[in-house]
């Protein structure tokens, strides 16, 4: 596929494709290089009504191909895939949690999952007047946040298993035996 101003082939042309404008071109840079979102990206780029413009601009087949071999090319250059990347964060994740550092833990887990596609940042913003709200009021409406957010939320994590013992297993060095069954 050509670049931002090279003409197209015609072949191409003849076929319909068309070629990227500087405007799509930055929203991709945007996009992909400087780790906005997408209606971060279509608004500086120029967009007015960005949050539509990125998805349309997402959707059209000639920036959707442009913005794979623009992946592709960031992946040869600098030796990083995605695939790479979620192992890595997986190690970091596991290390952090061996090493009790459980806020490091949980943010690399939370890239891991952004990585794959599976955790997208939505953000939902109400405006409700609170100055007149009291204390009462405000831990309401805090649990029925809490109440809804559960309500949408999925438990992924594996059950601890927990092992009992009877103290009198114990041997003098305070080590438990190894029961097998």
């Amino acid at each position: 596929m050509p670049k931002v101003g090279e003409d197209l082939p015609v072949e191409q042309r003849m076929a319909g494709q068309k070629r990227l404008t500087p405007k799509q071109q930055e929203f991709l840079n945007n996009y992909l290089h400087k780790d906005m979102t997408q209606t971060e990206a279509a608004r500086k780029a120029g967009y007015k009504n960005a949050s539509v413009s990125a998805v349309r601009l997402l959707r059209n087949n000639v920036v959707a191909e442009r913005l794979q071999e623009m992946r592709l090319e960031a992946q040869s250059r600098f030796g990083v895939t995605v695939d790479k990347s979620i192992r890595d964060l997986k190690k970091i994740r596991d290390e952090a949690w061996k090493a009790g550092k459980l806020g490091e833990a949980i943010r690399a887990e939370e890239l891991r999952l952004k990585a794959a596609g599976l955790l997208i940042n939505k953000q939902h913003v109400v405006k409700e007047e609170i100055t007149a709200a009291t204390k009462e009021q405000i831990t309401e409406k805090l649990e029925e946040f809490r109440r809804l957010a559960e309500s949408r939320m999925q438990n992924v994590t594996l059950d601890a298993v927990v092992i009992e013992h009877d103290p009198q297993d114990i041997d003098e060095d305070n080590e438990i035996p190894n029961i097998s069954q």
